[in-house]
């Protein structure tokens, strides 16, 4: 825990990596102490700084009392899982708290929480596919992995997933049970059932990413900390011949 000796009492929340984004303050005993969620109108580098600011202020709590930071990872729009992550960081250089990453899909699976399933698949749209992967919860709560994360078409998702399962995430409001009997396509999935954005979640992501960061006693040094891609970004070095 944060050593209260100094004064750090407090442990931030960031998830940035989409449109829809959340921060989170918890104290020492876990409880949450504020929460702000926002859909991004511009970008994550111009809206997050003023977000923490804001979150900060209406719970009456001064930036050096934040001893821990964790971070959302992705995976996520490159440009915002950057900038995210590079905020991060540098807030936790200048603060000395220490940094922790954390995975969307295992954030979105806690969130989801493990209490009348074994078995969570955590998804979001990523517009040429889905990201997924499977999750059940392990000790503490925290989502131990039974299917790698990885990005394939929505049909082999559901193909692929393991069953029973609860599904989560952000997907065309796609939520069920059994998801093969109810979605065939992408467009079944914008019919059925089930808000699974990050506004409709029980709580923000930002909660689940200190919660986890805390049981796994992840917190270290920043530098250590990088985004994870499914897929290399859009815009990448061109391919140069063999040898050169």
């Amino acid at each position: 825990m944060a050593d209260a000796t100094f004064g750090r009492m407090f442990d931030l929340g960031i998830d940035a990596v989409s449109d829809d984004a959340s921060l989170a303050l918890l104290d020492e005993a876990g409880a949450v102490v504020s929460v702000r969620a926002w859909h991004v109108d511009t970008t994550v580098s111009r809206e997050l700084l003023e977000q923490v600011h804001a979150l900060l202020t209406e719970a009456g709590v001064e930036r050096t009392q934040v001893g821990r930071i964790a971070v959302n990872v992705g995976p996520g729009h490159y440009g915002a899982v950057r900038a995210a992550i590079a905020t991060a960081q540098g807030m936790s250089l200048a603060l000395g708290a220490p940094l922790a990453g954390v995975g969307r899909l295992e954030a979105d699976a806690a969130t989801a929480g493990f209490e009348d399933a074994r078995t969570v698949v955590a998804v979001h749209d990523t517009g040429r596919g889905v990201a997924w992967a499977a999750y059940e919860g392990g000790e503490g709560g925290v989502p131990r992995e039974v299917v790698a994360p990885s990005i394939t078409s929505l049909e082999d998702a559901v193909r692929l997933a393991p069953r029973p399962a609860r599904w989560t995430g952000e997907v065309g409001g796609m939520a069920a049970e059994e998801p093969a009997a109810l979605v065939a396509t992408e467009r079944d999935a914008d019919r059925a059932s089930g808000d699974t954005s990050a506004a409709g979640l029980a709580e923000p992501r930002a909660v689940a990413l200190v919660r986890i960061a805390r049981a796994r006693q992840a917190f270290g040094d920043p530098g250590h900390v990088d985004a994870v891609y499914l897929r290399p970004p859009s815009i990448t070095r061109p391919q140069t011949d063999a040898g050169a």
